[in-house]
């Protein structure tokens, strides 16, 4: 991937911001280390719970001059609080207004790389993937159904590998929930996690769960954790550039 020129885009990275875990927001301080080393860009980071804020990270971008600033939504579907990080972003009054990317959770990309943490975790547990279940876990929500619509569908993605046994879904706050899908199938099960950050959720709540049944379960954690999440995050950011930037920089 061939770093463009530092003015030409400014990209805020948005998450959440991580209620515990043993290092709240490394996720996202990690991810956007590692798309500035591939891109070149300016990015920043902001979260809607914390510090930075977001509005905060959106106008450090502003006062940074870039012709175009692209905010990329670290979150797993494009439901209740990308819907806020829109709204936001769009209170915060800059002009041009800044382009919202699509979330990372309906990256098509990220399926595959789901499904080779999960074969590392597997192998690093001497587990055949062929006689073994992968659970992926996501959120879920009250909110609304995009949560697990996104879960399910990166799930159906990656069945399609056919490297396991069968690939179900469970979920954290909507049924079938987790605890229930771990004392459903004794099968080897890898529980990976359709998560940005090792925060409560991810950090906390499932592994807890898998303590707490007992399952005959291992956990990859948060696949926002994933070095291979990075080139996904940099690719979407270079091609929110201008077109005639990209036609200077072929």
């Amino acid at each position: 991937m061939t770093p463009r020129a530092p003015e030409t885009l400014a990209a805020v990275l948005v998450a959440h911001g991580d209620r515990g875990g043993a290092s709240p927001n490394a996720a996202l301080e990690a991810q956007a280390a590692a798309v500035r080393k591939l891109t070149g860009l300016h990015v920043g980071t902001g979260v809607l719970k914390g510090e930075p804020s977001l509005e905060e990270a959106v106008k450090n971008a502003a006062q940074f001059g870039a012709a175009r600033i692209a905010v990329y939504p670290l979150f797993m579907a494009d439901g209740y609080f990308v819907q806020k990080v829109r709204e936001r972003v769009n209170a915060v009054g800059i002009v041009p207004e800044p382009v919202l990317l699509a979330p990372l959770g309906l990256d098509p990309g990220l399926p595959d790389i789901l499904v080779q943490e999960s074969l590392a975790a597997a192998a690093a547990h001497a587990i055949d993937p062929a006689s073994a279940r992968l659970l992926v876990v996501g959120h879920g929500s009250k909110l609304g159904p995009a949560s697990a619509t996104a879960t399910r569908k990166a799930a159906a993605r990656a069945a399609l590998a056919r490297r396991f046994a069968s690939v179900t879904t469970a979920f954290l706050e909507e049924e079938p929930f987790l605890d229930d899908a771990l004392h459903a199938s004794t099968a080897p099960t890898v529980v990976a996690g359709f998560f940005f950050g090792d925060g409560m959720h991810a950090g906390e709540d499932v592994p807890e769960a898998i303590a707490e049944t007992e399952a005959n379960a291992i956990y990859t954690g948060a696949i926002g954790n994933s070095p291979a999440v990075a080139p996904l995050i940099a690719a979407s950011l270079l091609a929110a550039l201008p077109q005639d930037e990209k036609s200077r920089g072929a």
